[in-house]
């Protein structure tokens, strides 16, 4: 069939799989089947409001068996699937890709697609005792793992900002961070095995929880991370490991990130094992979360100006024994003079649970304060802890040899190596305006910077479509074509989500 004769076929398609979806919903007990513009639209558009694209419909299966029927009538109509779980993604990664958008080109550009929805698919929670695991569908929210875990005492670490609305599901496809990576490390790392549908809408993996297995090709990496590119996550099953009993949080201002860097050493050589968050903020971001949110940063007047680092330590012993040790740790580098030479200006050790929630109030409102004062130009990149300095300045200082006013807002997982370097243009400038005018000129500058220095420029928000281009970019083609040569493999029509982390 040519190309012409498939556009000309297209309506028909698309009528005959409404149709098809339409007695799936109603014999699938639990299923929803959206077909009304309203929701469609709402459901198209992503959390920063970036993409608001379309689907010929939203459909909600309850099993994994509906989602494989859903699968299969989508390949047989030719039309395109894209996968949304609690839709908190930060590059367009659970919204159909847009026209002309993630390297969609020619007949793709337009392609129809139907947005499935995850988030009911949750019939298995169910936590393992003596292997300390949590099998769990796709469809729970982060929050309601971390809860599960702690009805039985037990912690599931991955902690993050949208933890009430992002599900499990998403995060196993974006291999989701945040801010204990430095202790337990990404969800990649707390997944020991995982169910899910391929292509051709076969259940394939499984829910063994098992931590010493040789046999054959570990599929689950594959999908840990792929962004429903090769297959759809159905369950897991993921570590768990006993709940700290004791926690202290510190509260540090510092004279530069260099500083940050050095105390991160330092800490490590002491109190390696009990360090689980080490985050750094510059100043420009804790002002502007005092300034929208009334909360105050601990800060002598002397320390006007300076930047910030926020420490959590726990540990399975007492509490007034982690206190003393990471009291002893700082009262001896004071005594030292080491603080001076490093430029540790002043700490703060919280006293109370309202305190530990107040330290962090400052640092999980960020992005929101951020937001408050316009849309800016985000920046998820990564490098070797060893490295941030020396790409910190240089990515900053040609920023400000532009002389546009930008107001740099840096903050985020130093410990493990991962800053969020954002970008507000000036104060009382139309937003939009400046993004439209000096968006990618910001992007060059810091992509390339990061890059000079062996680093990432997507550490823990994926590529999505926003990013499709500049992976192939900067990807070395042997690397590029082995992900393509696995995409053509797995998911030979280009069902799941066309246009999204690897492009064909």
């Amino acid at each position: 069939m040519s190309h012409m004769d498939e556009q000309t076929q297209q309506p028909k398609l698309h009528a005959e799989l409404l149709n098809a979806l339409q007695s799936w919903a109603e014999g699938s007990t639990g299923s929803e089947l959206w077909l009304d513009e309203e929701r469609i639209a709402h459901s198209c558009t992503d959390w920063r409001k970036r993409y608001r694209t379309h689907a010929l419909a939203v459909v909600l299966p309850k099993t994994t068996q509906q989602l494989r029927e859903v699968v299969k009538l989508c390949a047989h109509h030719k039309v395109a699937i894209c996968t949304q779980g609690g839709n908190t993604g930060l590059v367009g990664g659970a919204v159909p890709t847009a026209p002309g958008a993630g390297g969609l080109r020619g007949e793709n550009a337009d392609r129809p697609h139907v947005l499935l929805v995850t988030r009911k698919l949750r019939d298995t929670l169910e936590v393992d005792l003596s292997n300390l695991t949590l099998s769990i569908s796709a469809g729970y929210t982060l929050q309601e793992a971390q809860e599960e875990a702690e009805k039985h005492g037990l912690l599931f670490p991955l902690s993050l900002a949208s933890e009430g609305t992002c599900t499990i599901g998403g995060n196993l496809a974006s291999n989701a961070g945040g801010v204990a990576v430095l202790r337990y490390g990404n969800t990649r790392e707390l997944c020991l095995s995982l169910e899910y549908v391929n292509a051709q809408g076969q259940i394939c993996g499984d829910l063994r929880g098992l931590r010493k297995n040789n046999t054959g090709y570990d599929l689950r990496h594959l999908m840990i991370g792929s962004e429903g590119t090769l297959g759809l996550i159905t369950r897991a099953c993921l570590k768990l490991y006993p709940a700290p009993t004791a926690k202290v949080v510190v509260w540090m201002n510092v004279k530069s990130i260099h500083t940050a860097v050095a105390l991160l050493g330092r800490i490590q050589s002491r109190l390696y094992n009990e360090l689980s968050s080490y985050e750094w903020m510059n100043a420009h971001a804790i002002d502007l979360v005092c300034k929208h949110f009334q909360l105050k940063a601990p800060m002598d007047i002397k320390d006007s100006g300076c930047e910030h680092v926020l420490a959590e330590f726990t540990a399975l012993g007492s509490q007034q024994a982690l206190e003393e040790k990471v009291v002893e740790f700082f009262e001896e580098l004071f005594a030292s003079g080491v603080d001076d030479a490093l430029g540790l200006l002043a700490l703060f050790v919280a006293q109370s649970l309202s305190e530990n929630d107040a330290f962090w109030a400052l640092r999980e409102n960020i992005s929101e304060a951020q937001a408050k004062e316009g849309l800016n130009v985000k920046h998820d990149i990564a490098c070797a802890v060893s490295a941030l300095p020396s790409f910190h300045d240089a990515a900053l200082a040609e920023l400000q040899a532009l002389d546009l006013g930008v107001r740099p807002v840096l903050f985020g997982h130093l410990g493990d190596g991962n800053l969020h370097f954002n970008v507000s243009g000036p104060a009382g400038e139309d937003s939009k305006n400046f993004l439209a005018a000096h968006q990618d000129s910001l992007n060059e500058i810091v992509h390339r910077h990061i890059m000079l220095v062996g680093g990432t420029v997507s550490a823990e928000h994926g590529i999505g479509q926003l990013k499709a281009e500049l992976l192939q970019e900067i990807t070395a083609p042997p690397n590029y074509q082995a992900f393509q040569a696995i995409k053509r493999a797995l998911d030979p029509d280009n069902l799941l989500n066309p246009g999204k982390l690897i492009l064909l």
